[in-house]
């Protein structure tokens, strides 16, 4: 039940860490003030600011600082505006004389019950009548009873207040046309007719609902009907009651044109996600994260470079979140100029809320495991006799033996291939992985008045990963206060402490990677361990290293701590004219020890090894924005904004390496016998920026804005170093026209926009321009001085040219469609263009590409069913984007990059490998199209059974899927409430690197076999794309890159899906809870993928990875709100 003004506001404000200090202010602050609101109630006194405020506004506060009860009309007073109120410890009734006088309202009280109304009621009288009782109960849409809510008989102050069980009766002056008004704050008021003399049920709807959507964009705050730009807003309300462990969970299908991919499923890996598609090569692909209105920094900082990464996200606790706008055109994105090319993600976390202290408490327990079964390899039996049958059509096809023949000799050589070990045949999964668990605690207060309001929280978390020794455990805690000082001056801190510890496993094809060794590298022929109870270190794959040897004593962790805080002071001159200074210093410590222990084939040749790296991030950002906001003959507003900003960003890194320590307990450098290396260095780089903003509408109807930023960056020569930055753009509100009044009973919104704009990435190094020289170790191990970069003082800015253009359209106040068009383009693109061996380097970065893409998005958001014990809404999202590269280097058209070639008119992730023509369905022989290039053009088809025979690959699929998007829908009945989401992609393709491990066809039968291998060619007449399994084969399909490697990424998948029950008021309300709610939930339950060996998200770059994949998770879990 809503008994504030919640939602209404968003926090623009910053954040700064004084933990313990602040901690304690709003702690003393807040158990202080409940004495003092009891002592306002009961006098009758109010303590309130307002400056251009609505009348529903003041009585809103004004009822939660008194007993008083507020009956009015919605109509009456949504279009009163007060124009300033400021008083201390008021007397009510001079407060509500100031707020309506020049206004056509009276009130009157009576028995704590104020009634406004319009003054000409307050003078009709009626004859005195025979009293009759009036008696029913109220709800709330969810079938929730309502205490405190306000009945009145319209027309008079006759009236009650329902008790803890919603209940209400009172006597009436009997008349045939009774009618009653219903109110509640948080609820649209009701009015009800009384016709009989039976109980009535009254049903109060969500005042929420009415609440017009706004969009945050760090430099200001829109209603969506005024926002000329595209941005998609993921609100609290879509994730409060869903449970999520990372930032990217969150974002995962609830935004179109946003893709997210991850190189690791391990707990806090690294994630990547693009925005409308790939618009730079060199530079970075990644958007800019905004939090609390200022820039942070994003991406990996894994100080031991693991496959995995560490996310500096992973700090963040996603219940700290109010809500989340992904920025995707030019329309804010270009003030935050060089750093805005690939959209922008602004996060706003919690403020405080005006009213009693409210605690809100979580716990939840859960498990994992892989979504899927990934890269099934065959079971020791059946590996055994795949492999005899192999040596038998050895000994036929290769020897010329009869079957009986072979037969034989299959039988001696069997057990050389695929023994049945000591201890029977072992698998490695089981060995190696286990089931993942993860647990969360948090606790989190906000409260406070019209002056001061706080919000802190402290969280606890802690997975398991499903591959032995990775794991991460995390303390966050957070405070968020705002402060009123004067009527003019408020000022506020945000802070962010985070402490997170990773342990990662090695991925890839590391000799101890558990999923290279238990897909490929060890059998279910290799036992663990000895019959005498000792490591089995014979697994000359590998080079005789036990991956659970390893698991169980070597070791990577990351040591991360954070402290990002924010001060920010505001200043209003005069009214509606703001100066606001916002400093902001984010701190992070990555600390990273890798133990190699001498007893595990790692480590054993040194006796031990321990490497300790520290990495140490400073970042500090002093933003001032000067604002001024007006109105004109009433129908003209205009909104404008200067401001200034400085970034400063240093990074130092110091390692240490040591070996052959005494004691396998004391693994730090400092005991290691040998200093085997150390190292370290620092980096940074400034930005100053210059920036303004002018929007103006014309009714309410008619919007332009324009935006212009300088940046100049210490990345770039002095005669590159300023880059500017802007956008134009317009929106018509067309639904305000008087020509479409007719059609408003079906048609409620119709807009359209339109953006235009050009933002801007530096170069990924920080010092790319500049002619560098090292010290090297030369001949007869003298040091030497050595050029190792040449002078680039041409390096500019790549310049992102930005179109948009939008049409939002809704239907019955129920259904909202936004569909939107854009194009993006990439110019002065960073590449790196070949040069002479002669000047000592064969590469030189220069702007010379281009690259643009295009697509559309939709998505369509409905009420489906909403009354007073069932509702359910539906989210769904649909993007579409096509890439093209456009120029290159200027010298090259194609440049191949392993299995994939940039190739003008083509998509940057163009796969480019040799033709695939199947199986002979004769011989079982794999077979390839030779596509000679011809000179008329055309490609030579001719097939052929030898890759080697003047073979030639060609560019074929793409790796970008074309759609995707996601799927909600949130049901709720009476306590329950069902939330799911379906995520999807089609019509890309990833290409299976790996596979080369794999698909040997019998040519290395000391690996493990793919599960795929049963749909092998057997008997002439089969037709497969499994070639026949042959030991010494003619061809090794492992050792060519076919397009048999090249798979589907199609999927449907249930990305969540959670259930919960909240207990009825009317039980917690006696207990002084709010709300208690249990809940299930469940991540990645489901996948449907047209190709299933592996993943089709566990994919990178269009590469298939080996590495953990996405995982299944199931979480229980309680809320309970005080």
């Amino acid at each position: 039940m809503r008994k504030n003004k919640e939602s209404l506001g968003q926090s623009t404000g910053k954040r700064v860490l004084c933990i313990s200090g602040l901690v304690c202010l709003f702690l003393a602050t807040g158990l202080a003030q409940a004495p003092a609101r009891s002592t306002a109630q009961t006098t009758a006194t109010v303590t309130v600011t307002f400056n251009n405020a609505t009348l529903r506004d003041v009585i809103w506060e004004l009822q939660k600082q008194t007993d008083f009860t507020f009956v009015y009309s919605t109509l009456d007073v949504q279009n009163v505006k007060v124009n300033k109120v400021d008083v201390v410890n008021e007397d009510v009734y001079k407060v509500l004389d100031k707020c309506l006088r020049d206004t056509k309202l009276t009130y009157t009280i009576h028995n704590g019950v104020v009634a406004i109304r319009h003054a000409e009621e307050m003078a009709r009288t009626s004859a005195t009548q025979q009293k009759r009782m009036v008696q029913g109960k109220v709800f709330d849409e969810t079938g929730e009873t309502v205490p405190g809510a306000n009945i009145v008989v319209k027309g008079t102050v006759q009236g009650a207040t329902t008790d803890m069980d919603g209940n209400f009766a009172f006597e009436v002056a009997d008349g045939k046309n009774i009618t009653l008004v219903v109110s509640f704050v948080g609820y649209s008021p009701k009015e009800v007719r009384v016709t009989g003399n039976s109980p009535l049920k009254i049903v109060l709807e969500s005042e929420d609902q009415q609440l017009e959507e706004v969009i945050v964009t760090g430099y200001g705050t829109y209603k969506k009907s005024a926002y000329a730009g595209s941005a998609s807003t993921i609100k609290t309300s879509e994730m409060k009651d869903v449970p999520a462990v990372s930032f990217s969970q969150v974002l995962q299908g609830a935004a179109p044109g946003v893709q997210i991919s991850s190189a690791s499923g391990q707990p806090g890996a690294t994630s990547s996600i693009n925005i409308r598609g790939m618009g730079s090569f060199n530079a970075s692909n990644s958007p800019l994260y905004v939090i609390d209105g200022v820039p942070v920094s994003s991406g990996n900082i894994s100080s031991t470079g693991s496959d995995a990464g560490m996310d500096i996200m992973s700090t963040i606790n996603t219940s700290d979140i109010e809500n989340i706008t992904v920025i995707k055109d030019a329309a804010a994105a270009s003030l935050y100029g060089s750093r805005a090319a690939n959209g922008v993600i602004l996060i706003t976390t919690k403020q405080g809320k005006t009213g009693k202290p409210s605690v809100s408490l979580k716990a939840d327990w859960g498990f994992s495991d892989f979504a899927m079964d990934y890269r099934p390899v065959m079971g020791g039996e059946e590996r055994r006799n795949l492999i005899y049958d192999g040596l038998v059509a050895d000994g036929m096809v290769h020897h010329g033996m009869t079957e009986a023949e072979a037969r034989a000799y299959a039988d001696g050589e069997i057990d050389d291939y695929a023994p049945v070990p000591w201890c029977g045949f072992v698998n490695w999964d089981d060995a190696l992985f286990q089931k993942g668990s993860h647990q969360t605690y948090e606790a989190s207060i906000t409260g406070g008045t019209d002056k001061f309001k706080y919000y802190s929280s402290l969280g606890y978390l802690k997975q398991e990963g499903v591959a032995l020794n990775s794991g991460l455990e995390r303390i966050t805690g957070r405070v968020n206060v705002d402060y009123q000082a004067t009527k003019r001056f408020s000022l506020g801190v945000k802070s962010l402490f985070a402490n997170v510890n990773q342990d990662v496993n090695q991925e890839g094809t590391s000799y101890t990677s558990p999923f290279y060794t238990s897909k490929s590298a060890v059998t279910p022929s290799d036992p663990v361990y000895n019959e005498d109870g000792s490591w089995n270190r014979e697994l000359i794959r590998i080079a005789d290293r036990n991956p659970l040897l390893s698991a169980m004593y070597d070791y990577e962790r990351e040591h991360v701590t954070r402290a990002f805080n924010t001060a920010y002071a505001q200043y209003e001159f005069i009214d509606n004219l703001k100066l606001k200074s916002t400093l902001s210093y984010d701190y992070t410590l990555s600390k990273g020890d890798r133990w190699y222990d001498p007893r595990t084939s790692n480590g054993d040749d040194l006796n031990g090894d321990m490497k300790k790296v520290f990495y140490e991030y400073r970042k500090l950002v002093w933003e001032n924005a000067l604002s001024y906001q007006t109105t004109i003959a009433r129908n003209h507003h205009l909104d404008a904004l200067v401001g200034y900003e400085t970034d400063m960003y240093e990074r130092d890194f110091l390692s240490g390496e040591s070996s052959n320590f005494a004691r396998n307990d004391r693994n730090d450098v400092e005991n290691g016998m040998k200093l085997e290396a150390v190292g370290g260095y620092g980096r940074s780089y400034r930005l100053v920026s210059y920036l303004t903003r002018v929007n103006y509408d014309y009714k309410n109807k008619y919007y332009l804005g324009g935006s212009y930023r300088l940046d100049g960056s210490s990345r770039l020569s002095r005669d590159n170093r300023w880059g500017s930055f802007w956008s134009v753009s317009g929106a018509w509100r067309a639904i305000e026209e008087e020509f479409l009044n007719d059609y408003k009973d079906w048609l409620s919104d119709l807009k359209i926009r339109a953006s235009y704009g050009v933002n801007g990435t530096l170069p990924s190094d920080y010092y790319g321009y500049m002619g560098l020289s090292s010290i090297k170790e030369g001949y007869l191990e003298q040091p030497g001085i050595l050029q190792s970069q040449l002078e680039n003082l041409d390096l500019s800015w790549e310049t992102n040219h930005n179109f948009n253009l939008g049409f939002d359209l809704g239907f019955f106040n129920r259904l909202n469609v936004t569909l939107e068009y854009y194009t993006r383009r990439t110019k002065n693109l960073l590449m790196d263009r070949p040069l002479s061996m002669t000047t000592g380097f064969d590469k030189y970065l220069m702007n010379i590409g281009e690259v643009k893409n295009k697509g559309v998005e939709l998505e369509i958001r409905s009420t489906n069913i909403s009354n007073k014990n069932f509702s359910w809404s539906t989210v769904f999202n649909l993007g579409h984007n096509k890439n093209e590269i456009v120029r290159l280097d200027g010298l090259q058209t194609e440049i191949i990059s392993g299995s994939q070639i940039r190739k003008v008119g083509m998509p940057y992730r163009t796969f480019y490998l040799i033709e695939f023509a199947g199986v002979n369905p004769e011989t079982g022989a794999p077979q390839f199209y030779k596509n000679k290039p011809n000179a008329d053009g055309t490609l030579d088809r001719t097939i052929t059974e030898d890759p080697s025979d003047d073979v030639y690959r060609i560019a074929t699929k793409n790796a970008d899927p074309v759609v995707q998007g996601g799927l909600s829908n949130t049901l709720s009945y009476k306590g329950f409430d069902l939330n799911f989401m379906l995520s999807y992609q089609f019509g890309g393709y990833s290409y299976d690197n790996w596979a080369q491990k794999t698909e040997h066809g019998g040519d290395d039968p000391e690996a493990n076999i793919p599960t795929y291998y049963r749909d092998r060619w057997q008997n002439p007449g089969d037709n497969t794309n499994i070639e026949r399994f042959i030991l010494n084969g003619d061809v090794s399909m492992k050792s060519y890159a076919t397009t048999r490697r090249l798979h589907s990424t199609d999927f449907i998948r249930l990305k969540n899906l959670t259930f919960g029950y909240s207990l009825p008021k009317a039980v917690t309300g006696k207990a002084g809870i709010d709300r208690v709610r249990l809940y299930v939930s469940g991540n990645n339950l489901l996948t449907w993928a047209k190709y299933d060996y592996y993943d089709p998200e566990a994919v990178s770059g269009g590469t298939a990875i080996w590495g953990t994949p996405p995982l299944r998770s199931v979480t229980f879990g309680l809320n309970v709100n005080f």
